[in-house]
Protein backbone atom coordinates (compact mmCIF):
# COMPACT_ATOMS: atom_id res chain seq x y z
CA UNK A 1 0.00 0.00 0.00
CA UNK A 2 1.03 3.72 -0.84
CA UNK A 3 2.03 5.79 2.08
CA UNK A 4 1.51 9.08 2.03
CA UNK A 5 2.20 11.73 4.47
CA UNK A 6 1.71 15.05 4.34
CA UNK A 7 3.76 18.01 6.27
CA UNK A 8 1.70 20.47 8.83
CA UNK A 9 4.87 22.44 9.52
CA UNK A 10 4.13 25.54 8.47
CA UNK A 11 0.35 26.65 8.01
CA UNK A 12 -0.61 24.97 4.30
CA UNK A 13 0.24 28.16 1.68
CA UNK A 14 -3.22 29.64 1.66
CA UNK A 15 -4.91 29.81 -1.54
CA UNK A 16 -6.81 32.85 -2.13
CA UNK A 17 -10.53 32.41 -2.55
CA UNK A 18 -11.61 33.44 -5.44
CA UNK A 19 -14.98 33.75 -6.81
CA UNK A 20 -15.17 32.29 -10.64
CA UNK A 21 -17.39 34.52 -12.20
CA UNK A 22 -17.66 32.22 -15.31
CA UNK A 23 -19.12 29.48 -13.36
CA UNK A 24 -22.66 30.17 -14.44
CA UNK A 25 -24.02 26.96 -13.56
CA UNK A 26 -23.51 27.04 -9.42
CA UNK A 27 -24.08 29.59 -7.45
CA UNK A 28 -20.86 31.48 -5.91
CA UNK A 29 -21.47 31.00 -2.66
CA UNK A 30 -21.06 26.91 -4.06
CA UNK A 31 -18.29 27.95 -5.71
CA UNK A 32 -16.61 29.45 -2.46
CA UNK A 33 -17.59 26.81 -0.02
CA UNK A 34 -15.56 23.90 -2.10
CA UNK A 35 -13.00 26.69 -2.43
CA UNK A 36 -12.90 26.83 1.21
CA UNK A 37 -13.01 23.18 1.34
CA UNK A 38 -9.90 22.96 -0.68
CA UNK A 39 -8.32 25.41 1.56
CA UNK A 40 -8.96 23.36 4.46
CA UNK A 41 -8.10 19.66 2.82
CA UNK A 42 -5.07 21.11 0.93
CA UNK A 43 -2.42 18.90 2.47
CA UNK A 44 -4.17 15.67 1.28
CA UNK A 45 -4.43 16.85 -1.92
CA UNK A 46 -1.16 18.01 -2.01
CA UNK A 47 0.28 14.54 -0.57
CA UNK A 48 -2.03 12.74 -2.75
CA UNK A 49 -0.41 14.61 -6.17
CA UNK A 50 3.16 14.38 -4.56
CA UNK A 51 2.87 10.06 -4.39
CA UNK A 52 1.88 10.48 -7.94
CA UNK A 53 3.98 13.62 -9.45
CA UNK A 54 7.66 13.00 -7.96
CA UNK A 55 8.87 16.95 -9.29
CA UNK A 56 7.98 19.15 -6.72
CA UNK A 57 7.23 22.38 -8.99
CA UNK A 58 4.68 19.96 -11.27
CA UNK A 59 2.87 18.94 -8.50
CA UNK A 60 2.55 22.51 -7.60
CA UNK A 61 1.33 23.31 -10.45
CA UNK A 62 -1.17 20.20 -10.69
CA UNK A 63 -2.36 20.70 -7.48
CA UNK A 64 -3.08 25.01 -8.73
CA UNK A 65 -4.76 23.54 -11.74
CA UNK A 66 -6.93 20.80 -9.51
CA UNK A 67 -7.59 24.27 -7.34
CA UNK A 68 -8.96 26.13 -10.97
CA UNK A 69 -11.06 22.41 -11.94
CA UNK A 70 -12.72 22.01 -8.41
CA UNK A 71 -13.94 26.26 -8.37
CA UNK A 72 -14.95 25.62 -12.21
CA UNK A 73 -17.02 22.31 -11.36
CA UNK A 74 -18.07 23.58 -7.57
CA UNK A 75 -21.89 23.17 -8.81
CA UNK A 76 -21.15 19.68 -9.38
CA UNK A 77 -19.96 18.95 -6.24
CA UNK A 78 -22.40 17.24 -3.89
CA UNK A 79 -22.06 19.16 -0.64
CA UNK A 80 -22.03 16.50 2.55
CA UNK A 81 -20.12 13.68 0.31
CA UNK A 82 -16.28 12.72 0.54
CA UNK A 83 -14.83 16.28 -0.39
CA UNK A 84 -11.12 14.48 -0.60
CA UNK A 85 -11.75 11.87 -2.42
CA UNK A 86 -13.59 14.14 -5.34
CA UNK A 87 -11.01 16.37 -5.33
CA UNK A 88 -7.87 13.85 -5.68
CA UNK A 89 -10.24 12.01 -8.46
CA UNK A 90 -9.73 15.54 -10.41
CA UNK A 91 -6.41 16.01 -8.88
CA UNK A 92 -5.62 12.59 -10.81
CA UNK A 93 -6.77 13.38 -14.24
CA UNK A 94 -4.81 16.87 -13.72
CA UNK A 95 -1.22 14.38 -12.92
CA UNK A 96 -2.14 12.32 -16.23
CA UNK A 97 -3.05 15.46 -18.56
CA UNK A 98 -0.06 16.87 -17.04
CA UNK A 99 1.92 13.63 -18.19
CA UNK A 100 0.52 13.72 -21.15
CA UNK A 101 1.92 16.85 -21.73
CA UNK A 102 5.40 16.56 -20.46
CA UNK A 103 6.44 13.45 -21.59
CA UNK A 104 9.81 14.08 -20.70
CA UNK A 105 11.93 13.13 -17.62
CA UNK A 106 8.38 12.04 -16.02
CA UNK A 107 9.86 8.67 -13.94
CA UNK A 108 6.58 7.01 -13.62
CA UNK A 109 4.20 5.66 -17.06
CA UNK A 110 0.87 6.47 -17.05
CA UNK A 111 -0.36 2.84 -16.39
CA UNK A 112 2.42 3.76 -12.86
CA UNK A 113 -0.20 6.87 -12.33
CA UNK A 114 -3.27 5.31 -12.97
CA UNK A 115 -2.37 2.04 -10.58
CA UNK A 116 -0.81 4.05 -7.44
CA UNK A 117 -4.22 6.47 -7.70
CA UNK A 118 -6.07 3.14 -7.22
CA UNK A 119 -4.04 1.98 -4.52
CA UNK A 120 -3.65 4.97 -2.98
CA UNK A 121 -5.26 5.20 0.94
CA UNK A 122 -9.06 6.29 1.51
CA UNK A 123 -9.20 9.73 2.49
CA UNK A 124 -9.99 8.95 6.07
CA UNK A 125 -7.04 7.22 6.62
CA UNK A 126 -5.17 10.28 5.28
CA UNK A 127 -6.93 12.55 7.69
CA UNK A 128 -6.35 10.33 10.31
CA UNK A 129 -2.83 10.36 9.78
CA UNK A 130 -2.26 13.67 9.67
CA UNK A 131 -4.19 14.31 12.81
CA UNK A 132 -1.61 11.22 14.29
CA UNK A 133 1.10 13.47 12.64
CA UNK A 134 -0.03 16.68 14.30
CA UNK A 135 -0.41 15.56 17.62
CA UNK A 136 2.90 13.85 17.35
CA UNK A 137 4.93 17.25 16.17
CA UNK A 138 3.47 19.05 19.45
CA UNK A 139 4.90 16.46 21.38
CA UNK A 140 8.67 17.03 19.85
CA UNK A 141 10.99 20.11 21.32
CA UNK A 142 10.71 22.99 19.24
CA UNK A 143 14.54 22.59 18.11
CA UNK A 144 13.79 19.10 16.70
CA UNK A 145 10.43 21.24 15.07
CA UNK A 146 11.78 23.73 13.22
CA UNK A 147 14.56 21.61 12.23
CA UNK A 148 11.81 19.61 10.32
CA UNK A 149 10.23 22.65 9.09
CA UNK A 150 13.75 23.68 7.78
CA UNK A 151 13.98 20.38 5.89
CA UNK A 152 10.61 19.55 4.51
CA UNK A 153 8.82 23.43 4.25
CA UNK A 154 12.01 25.65 3.21
CA UNK A 155 14.13 22.20 1.32
CA UNK A 156 17.22 23.38 3.31
CA UNK A 157 20.30 21.44 2.76
CA UNK A 158 21.66 19.91 6.15
CA UNK A 159 24.80 22.75 5.55
CA UNK A 160 22.05 25.33 5.63
CA UNK A 161 20.20 23.92 8.31
CA UNK A 162 23.63 23.33 10.64
CA UNK A 163 24.54 26.97 9.79
CA UNK A 164 21.09 28.80 10.97
CA UNK A 165 21.05 25.81 13.71
CA UNK A 166 23.94 26.61 15.09
CA UNK A 167 24.77 22.76 14.49
CA UNK A 168 26.85 20.24 12.84
CA UNK A 169 25.82 18.95 9.31
CA UNK A 170 26.31 15.61 10.68
CA UNK A 171 24.09 16.87 13.96
CA UNK A 172 21.66 17.74 11.79
CA UNK A 173 21.25 15.12 9.95
CA UNK A 174 21.24 12.45 12.71
CA UNK A 175 18.68 14.68 15.00
CA UNK A 176 16.33 14.44 11.56
CA UNK A 177 16.82 10.32 11.55
CA UNK A 178 16.00 10.30 15.22
CA UNK A 179 12.66 12.87 14.67
CA UNK A 180 11.48 11.40 11.75
CA UNK A 181 11.76 7.41 13.66
CA UNK A 182 10.57 9.25 16.58
CA UNK A 183 7.90 10.33 14.22
CA UNK A 184 6.80 7.27 12.72
CA UNK A 185 6.84 5.30 15.55
CA UNK A 186 4.55 7.78 17.35
CA UNK A 187 2.08 8.04 14.51
CA UNK A 188 1.80 4.44 14.26
CA UNK A 189 0.64 4.25 18.25
CA UNK A 190 -1.74 6.50 17.24
CA UNK A 191 -3.21 5.29 14.50
CA UNK A 192 -3.30 2.06 16.46
CA UNK A 193 -5.10 3.56 19.16
CA UNK A 194 -7.88 5.12 17.07
CA UNK A 195 -8.57 1.63 15.51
Amino acid sequence: MLSVCSETIPPPLTLLVMNNSEDQRGSPSATEEVQLLFVRHEHSIRAFIRALQPSLADADDVLQETFLTVSRKASTFELGTNFVAWACSIARLKVLENFRQQKRGNLLSEAAISALAADAPAAELMTEREDALEKCLGKLAPKVRDLLWRRYSRRQSSDEMAEAAGMTSIAVRVALSKARATLRDCIHSQTKLAQ
